[in-house]
């Protein structure tokens, strides 16, 4: 592990943080990190964190408070130095044409990245963000200061459609039958995502979530289990999988 000196931590909303940190990391859309969240050996094991963004010069984590690691994290401030492991894992391939972009809730991470890159290599891409009210799309005005109009859904119908964002991928798919999907979320909508991409004959690259203990492959905490009755282990053959594979 590597320190890293922490230079912004922003609240995006309750429970919500985002860690920016000085450094570069060779990084892909997709891909991780390991953090350990405190000085001491409480707790033990480091967290694996999606990087939101790595340009370079800074790199980011967008997280939600969640347990004690997370809450220990999401009191850092600007100065404090936290070890990191990483790049980890394998990223999101490139699109050859139109990539779909799906996030549920926090998964909204890596696909922040992804669409950075995407602007970058002048690809066309559409957004399908969903989460369970308007507060929880913390991203929203940043996407749009991309250049991105994300279709919304919301569980409580507080903005977009209300329900979940696989309807309106639904919909988007009955009239119009191209592109790739990127999708990251609870795992209920990956499935429900793998479902559409079979039944219109697209490709599908998935982030799965998975506890992990060392994020090198070497405790096999992570296995996940593939349709063919094997497993594959999201920290080195994911977090980003095609859904062929396992759903």
């Amino acid at each position: 592990m590597e320190g890293f000196t922490l230079i912004r931590n922003d609240c995006l909303g309750p429970g919500y943080h985002r860690l920016v940190f000085e450094g570069r990391l060779e990084a892909r859309p997709g891909q991780f990190v390991m953090v350990k969240c405190s000085a001491t050996h409480d707790p033990l094991l480091p967290r694996p964190f999606s990087l939101e963004e790595s340009d370079g010069k800074t790199f980011s984590l967008l997280f939600q408070v969640r347990g004690r690691g997370t809450a220990l994290l999401a009191r850092k401030k600007p100065g404090d130095v936290l070890h990191v492991l990483g790049p980890l894992g394998r990223g999101f391939p490139l699109p050859r044409g139109k990539a779909l972009l799906v996030a549920g809730g926090i998964g909204v991470a890596p696909l922040r990245f992804l669409v950075r890159v995407l602007k970058e290599k002048g690809k066309d891409l559409v957004f399908f963000y969903g989460a369970r009210s308007a507060a929880d799309l913390i991203l929203l005005d940043e996407l749009k200061s991309l250049g991105v109009d994300a279709i919304c859904a919301t569980e409580d119908g507080s903005l977009g459609t209300r329900g979940l964002i696989t309807e309106p991928l639904r919909e988007f798919l009955e009239g119009e039958k191209t592109g790739e999907i990127f999708a990251c979320g609870p795992l209920p909508m990956l499935y429900a995502v793998s479902d559409l991409a079979r039944k219109f004959g697209l490709k599908a690259y998935l982030s799965l979530e998975a506890r992990m203990a060392c994020g090198l492959g070497m405790c096999l905490g992570c296995a996940f289990p593939r349709k063919d009755g094997s497993y594959l282990h999201v920290c080195t053959e994911g977090p980003v999988v095609s859904a062929e594979e396992v759903f």
